[in-house]
């Protein structure tokens, strides 16, 4: 008996089969859950981890960029300082040279000049570009006798030469000096007046300046330990640093002189990458990011199970509401398409029954019936464009590609009528055979050039132009007009189904025009734009991907 009753309490085969098979299904969406549940965290180190690398460099590379800008606004700061100093040396000795005590007034002004900034190794004087005075003297005894244009050493000569031209202050160095050490020779030419005549070179000055004691000055040594530093001039000659830096992405700031700039760059010892993975909050930022990965895999394995259930019932309800869908679309259609017997019925009764009755009853009778004539006009109109619309995603495509030129000519056909009574101008650019069909690519066109007869300007004639571009793998279509345009709130508005922008009385007209134009092109795989400036016009652009065969990306 008791064997008899468990048989009975248990499912037949079929039904455990069943179970069987749908908790393996179960089982094998949790684990793939789970599974993509990991993946997805690994990919989300993987991207968090280089959003945050990308943030500390960024942070470090804005650092070492204020680090390189103030030492790049000194070292500007330093050498313009020392140009300032030959300028003002050039203005002495054309006002001293015309006096006879030049000679005894040039040191005691050479010496204010050197005392005003340090680093300053000799002062020089050139008469005729021959260095006949020199502060001080001693250790500068092999600078006297020097001709300045006739200096064999590399750059010497040449810099004297570009003073002359430039009739500015010319830098040439780091150099090595025929003193001793390394320096920075700086130059500017004297001019003056050959007796009412215009002005001749009378020579050149010069100051020497050493080098390391302006970088001294600029205080190099607060670059950060984690950076280095280059310093070299725009032909690349080195002046102070390292060359490594130049290598390493550096940061680069621009020092101008009178004939070029000198760069500064700022790069870290081994990349900035290294230097974020290094820091402190990035180890921090990994294991914060651990304990977080392992209470999501704990939260997602709880709660997959709901999920899934929450899954189901939206996916059964998605699909209740697909079949609602289609059955309200489907008894549209339906009754637009019945609607039409009928209403053919009454608009030709009203019409025989206008036609009939003309001169036989009053003026208001006369009205009603004009008003069912147009009134059945006008429904006839919105269930041709109710079924056009509902019935697009039914209509199949057609070729691959299709001549646009030929649409628009089959549309301007339709709409001849209407042109004349407007007196309207419709030109067109040469068109192209476009992804798209011809029906298709016709209705659009007589939407686009019906609306801007129908919102044309009321103080000028319409104008409408059709040309073609190609824009990024797109060919676009632009239907331009010299309507009343478009208030720029009401762009989007414009395509949706019914939306009316003016009266019926001003403007006659269903209100699906625009929506059925968008619903054709998107189903060509395009899409539908428009510019528009109120009281100057608009500009509907049909956007088409470029057929493959073309050749186009």
């Amino acid at each position: 008996m008791t064997v008899q009753q468990s048989s009975a309490m248990r499912p037949p085969l079929p039904v455990l089969l069943r179970r069987l098979l749908s908790d393996g299904r179960r089982i094998w969406k949790l684990a793939a859950v789970q599974a993509a549940v990991t993946l997805v965290l690994v990919l989300s180190y993987l991207w968090m981890g280089d959003v945050y690398v990308r943030v500390l460099v960024a942070e470090y590379r804005a650092s070492a960029a204020l680090t390189a800008s103030s030492l790049a606004s000194t070292l500007s700061s330093a050498l313009n300082e020392r140009l300032a100093l030959v300028r003002g040396l050039t203005a002495f000795v054309e006002v001293a040279s015309g006096a006879g005590n030049f000679a005894d007034q040039f040191p005691r002004y050479a010496e204010s000049l050197r005392r005003s900034v340090v680093g300053v190794r000799n002062i020089s004087a050139a008469p005729d570009f021959v260095v006949r005075i020199v502060y001080p003297v001693e250790g500068n005894e092999k600078v006297l006798g020097n001709d300045l244009l006739k200096d064999a050493r590399p750059g010497f000569a040449e810099t004297v030469q570009r003073a002359i031209i430039s009739r500015d202050v010319t830098i040439h160095g780091p150099v090595g000096l025929l003193q001793g050490g390394r320096g920075l020779i700086a130059r500017q030419i004297v001019y003056g007046l050959d007796k009412g005549g215009p002005a001749k070179p009378w020579g050149a000055v010069g100051l020497v300046f050493d080098v390391d004691a302006i970088l001294k000055e600029v205080r190099f040594d607060r670059v950060p330990p984690h950076l280095t530093f280059a310093l070299v001039t725009d032909a690349g000659q080195p002046v102070a640093g390292d060359a490594l830096a130049l290598r390493n992405d550096p940061l680069v700031e621009g020092i101008n002189l009178p004939e070029g700039q000198w760069d500064l760059a700022l790069a870290p010892r081994s990349s900035w990458e290294g230097l974020a993975h290094a820091d402190p909050a990035f180890r921090g930022f990994q294991a914060a990011f651990l304990l977080l990965a392992l209470l999501t895999e704990a939260i997602t394995f709880m709660a997959v199970s709901r999920r899934y259930s929450l899954e189901r019932q939206v996916d059964l309800r998605t699909a209740e509401l697909g079949r609602t869908k289609n059955e309200l679309e489907q008894f549209a259609y339906a009754a637009a398409h019945d609607l039409q017997e009928p209403l053919r019925a009454i608009a030709s009764y009203a019409q025989l029954l206008e036609k009939q009755q003309k001169g036989r009853l009053d003026d208001e009778s006369e009205g009603f019936i004009r008003e069912i004539v147009e009134g059945a006009g006008r429904l006839k109109m919105l269930l041709r464009d109710v079924q056009l619309f509902l019935a697009e995603d039914r209509v199949p495509l057609g070729g691959v590609v299709a001549p646009a030129g030929d649409a628009l000519k089959a549309a301007l056909t339709a709409l001849k009528r209407r042109i004349a009574e407007a007196g309207a101008t419709v030109t067109a650019a040469d068109l192209p055979d476009v992804q798209g069909d011809e029906r298709r690519l016709r209705e659009i066109f007589i939407v686009l050039i019906g609306n801007a007869i129908e919102y044309r300007h009321p103080d000028r004639p319409a104008e409408v132009h059709v040309s073609h571009r190609r824009v990024n793998g797109h060919d676009v279509i632009d239907v331009r007009d010299n309507g009343i345009g478009i208030d720029p709130r009401y762009r989007d508005q414009i395509f949706e189904v019914f939306r009316r922008l003016h009266s019926r009385d001003e403007h006659p007209g269903t209100g699906m025009g625009l929506a059925i134009a968008r619903k054709m092109v998107e189903r060509l795989g395009g899409r539908i734009t428009v510019v528009s400036s109120p009281g100057i016009g608009s500009v509907f652009s049909i956007h088409l991907p470029t057929p493959a065969f073309r050749g186009f990306p």
